[in-house]
């Protein structure tokens, strides 16, 4: 089996969720099936060295790139006509049309229909259509449960079409060999409204609690910092951006808890992350996390800054609270690898080739 991957979004978006999980992916499966994974990278990207040896080659595009299955579609195929493959797995941004061969694409979350968050119409179309154009694929990844319910609802994929694996945790998110004194809440995410970065200053306005660091994808803060002007301006919060993994870890490790209140998640990487790191983890009781979290977190209404307020309130003054959070999210974590992931959706693509054939 010749697997053709679009490792794009992991040069063109590597601070925001779709584009990290696709790096990750990407060195999950070299490992997993070396000598058998063709990755296509955009034109000039820095590739890490330890891919060349395990892919069976390392494609660089000049076309297409970002969003480019949208909007030239003749230049993928033109690809694909001269770096055959036997199943395309296209992480990001959607199918286009006219593409020979098995089609694996991944659905992240219907965001783009239930929070319209960015501000060009454009892009909201953009986003749509590439969530509708999912409907190509010979058979659609979905990165949780959720994430498959919403597919149908959105996008009109047949639930006999979808494949359910969720996505991995790896090095280098780990535990501090000797624990670090908890210093901040935490906060990782952008200013889109369905990440409720407001429910989290409400519930930190004029009550006692650490300090909140948002830690902000490139590109992402345009609105943070006036959503946290009532907790900086009295030297409560603090906007980190786009800090690599290593920074993030430690970030993590000295969190007293990670705050996941976002409205819908189609998995919730943040969260995963926290938890392989030994944070405590509050996160709404909605969208995949539940599915993510299971009984690892403190699960809240992701409407109500009261019980939120509460909950940090009660983390801060019980060290026993917190260890045993820690100690939960770390069992669960643990059961989220890339390994797991790229060894499924190994499955997936050769599914896909069976059913293209049959």
């Amino acid at each position: 089996m010749m697997v053709g991957f679009d490792a794009r979004a992991a040069f063109l978006d590597p601070h925001r969720g779709f584009g990290r999980v696709t790096a990750s992916l990407a060195a999950a499966l070299l490992r997993a099936a070396p000598g058998t994974v063709v990755v296509f990278v955009p034109h000039g990207a820095r590739v890490p060295p330890e891919w060349y040896p395990l892919a069976a080659r390392i494609v660089q595009l000049r076309r297409p790139r970002r969003a480019a299955f949208l909007v030239d579609p003749l230049a993928w195929r033109w690809t694909l006509g001269r770096r055959r493959v036997e199943v395309l797995h296209l992480p990001a941004w959607g199918v286009p049309p006219g593409l020979s061969g098995p089609v694996v694409a991944t659905f992240h979350d219907a965001t783009p229909f239930r929070f319209p968050s960015p501000p060009s119409r454009w892009q909201r179309l953009r986003a749509r259509v590439g969530i509708r154009s999912l409907r190509r694929a010979t058979l659609v990844h979905a990165c949780s449960h959720h994430a498959a319910g919403e597919l149908a609802t959105y996008a009109g994929v047949p639930a006999a079409r979808v494949r359910v694996v969720y996505w991995g945790v790896g090095a280098p998110f780990r535990p501090s060999p000797t624990p670090l004194p908890p210093r901040h809440l935490l906060f990782v995410g952008g200013d889109e409204p369905h990440k409720n970065l407001a429910l989290v200053v409400e519930a930190l306005t004029g009550v006692a609690a650490p300090p909140l660091l948002a830690v902000v994808p490139a590109g992402a803060n345009s609105r943070v910092a006036s959503l946290l002007q009532p907790l900086t301006s009295a030297g409560r919060a603090a906007v980190a951006v786009a800090v690599g993994d290593d920074e993030m870890v430690v970030l993590y490790q000295q969190a007293v808890a990670t705050l996941v209140p976002s409205r819908n998640e189609g998995f919730g990487l943040p969260a995963l992350e926290a938890m392989a790191c030994g944070s405590p983890v509050l996160a709404a009781n909605c969208g995949a996390l539940p599915e993510v979290c299971g009984n690892a977190a403190l699960l809240l209404d992701p409407n109500d800054p009261a019980p939120w307020r509460e909950a940090i309130a009660a983390l801060g003054q019980d060290a026993s609270r917190r260890a045993a959070l820690a100690e939960a999210g770390l069992a669960r974590a643990a059961t989220f690898t890339w390994e797991r992931c790229a060894a499924a959706l190994l499955e997936v693509y050769r599914e896909a080739i069976r059913l293209a054939s049959s």
